[in-house]
């Protein structure tokens, strides 16, 4: 199961970070619209740290995105597996701290992914590694008798903490959900109409939505989200009730994924709930394979016989067994250490759950203690989790960017289009969905301290010719009001100048 979840959450990362990518100069490098003075000198939040915040320039941003994406790329591959793991914790962390106006659920769990699985060998299986260890080895059975012994069940608290993990995360999301919107069956209907976050998909089916299907949605949505828990840890027959968990969060998680665009939280969630599956259902469904699939099975035996042979000729077989493969031997040393470093963070992410989330009982919750912080202010994987609660949003909006030229032009330089006013309630927002999650942050009054980087980078837009330098710059919150179930014309707009400055 280890195997299979590393390439799944490699997938992930790679997918996070090139969402990120066309972005990465405007968002996360100095030449943009946050820069690293300004966040050096106020920080979004304290101990702000990032490798990123040392580059400057969008060209060097992007080099070291293009850098970031061969660590996650590795990591999901399984080669050198041990180092990536550390460098993908690290470097996905420094990803986000950059920035943490872009900061949500899915983040914080991809870093708690990262580091509930540290300390495991997620290369034994599935991985390049496992195949430069098979090369290494001199016979064939010596390559049984290691596969044998990578195969062997791993005893570890990380079992028991990814169980809580995921029913931490399912509880506290259906408890939050409490509001009106939920009750009354309207949120997954107010939801379809976030054009901000929404997919085509959702512009599709919000136009064509039946009356009857935002009630039964959201019921089974909150339903779901009480009975995964129970599933995950019912003490009787876990061979049947998580791997029927699996099923349904793949099931929740697949439609959330395909109506809205919410970061990395729907596919890590999936990775979350495939490593409860117990590794007995997957070697019951291996040793089926010849049911399904005799030619194809012995075809991908003569690719790994062929890749063997190439890891051998080009040097890259492992000179030894993986400290990993030692320890399931029963020479590892490190297994102490890595339990009571599983305690420790048993403590503290129970501390920031009891601390976070609105429904624990005040008599509950713990004051804030610097070794029940430790490295929470640092990695950031808060356990905060409360997504469209206490309920769904009534209404949906964008910043609209109006630039007066000296020309006399309107534009919205963000676009080099004239300002639509109109197109966030008629289509999808017109900016990124990073650019779009930028601008919903700096809506937020308090965050005007940092809006200044904003115009300086306004200011120095290349131009064309005189008249299109910028004049003057003004930032609209612009707003609709969802229709009623049943109905698909949305409420008029409603325009609110947030503020405006001359360049």
């Amino acid at each position: 199961m280890l195997g299979v979840f590393r390439a799944a959450l490699g997938m992930v990362l790679v997918y996070d970070l090139g969402r990120r990518f066309p972005d990465a100069a405007l968002l996360w490098s100095s030449d943009g619209v946050l820069s690293s003075a300004a966040l050096k000198k106020v920080p979004q939040a304290n101990h702000q740290t990032s490798f990123f915040l040392a580059l400057s320039s969008g060209a060097s941003v992007k080099l070291a995105f293009a850098g970031l994406g061969v660590v996650f790329l590795l990591y999901g591959l399984g080669l050198f597996t041990r180092p990536m793991q550390i460098l993908a914790l690290l470097g996905y962390t420094s990803l986000n701290a950059r920035n943490l106006f872009f900061e949500d659920g899915g983040t914080c769990l991809v870093i708690l992914l990262l580091s509930w699985t540290l300390l495991l060998p997620l290369g034994d299986r599935y991985s390049l590694d496992a195949l430069r260890r098979d090369a290494a080895m001199p016979t064939v059975k010596a390559r049984v008798a290691a596969r044998a012994a990578a195969r062997t069940p791993l005893f570890t608290l990380a079992a028991l903490a990814i169980l809580l993990q995921a029913a931490v995360i399912y509880w506290f999301n259906a408890v939050h959900k409490s509001g009106s919107t939920w009750r009354a069956g309207d949120a997954v209907h107010l939801v379809l109409w976030q054009h901000r976050v929404n997919t085509p998909v959702a512009l599709w089916f919000a136009a064509h939505e039946p009356a009857w299907f935002s009630p039964l949605s959201t019921w089974l949505t909150k339903r779901t989200e009480f009975v995964l828990p129970i599933l995950l840890l019912w003490p009787s027959y876990p061979t049947k009730s998580r791997p029927l968990a699996f099923v349904l969060a793949v099931l929740l998680h697949g439609g959330i994924a395909l109506c809205l665009t919410l970061g990395p939280f729907s596919y890590a969630m999936i990775c979350l709930l495939w490593l409860a599956v117990p590794g007995q259902t997957l070697d019951t469904l291996s040793s089926r394979r010849w049911r399904a699939g005799a030619r194809a099975w012995r075809r991908a035996a003569r690719y790994r016989a062929r890749s063997l042979r190439a890891l051998q000729r080009a040097g890259l077989a492992a000179r030894a067994l993986p400290q990993a493969l030692r320890a399931r031997l029963g020479a590892g040393r490190l297994v102490p250490l890595r339990e009571g470093l599983l305690v420790l963070m048993l403590l503290i992410e129970g501390a920031s759950v009891l601390a976070s989330n609105r429904a624990v009982p005040s008599s509950l919750r713990i004051a804030p203690r610097p070794w029940l912080e430790l490295y929470k202010p640092y990695l950031r994987g808060f356990q905060g989790w409360s997504m469209f609660a206490p309920d769904a949003p009534r209404d949906d909006g964008t910043m609209v960017v109006d630039a007066t030229t000296v020309g006399g032009r309107h534009v919205d330089p963000f676009t080099g289009q004239a300002p639509n006013w109109s197109q966030i309630r008629d289509g999808l927002a017109p900016h990124s969905i990073a650019l779009s999650d930028y601008f919903f942050a700096m809506r937020d009054p308090r965050r005007s301290r940092y809006r200044t980087d904003l115009h300086r980078y306004l200011k120095k837009l290349p131009v064309s010719s005189p008249s299109e330098r910028l004049r003057y710059v003004e930032f609209w919150w612009v707003s609709y009001v969802p229709p009623p179930r049943g109905s698909y014309a949305p409420g008029p707009l409603k325009r609110e100048r947030l503020w405006r400055v001359k360049l």
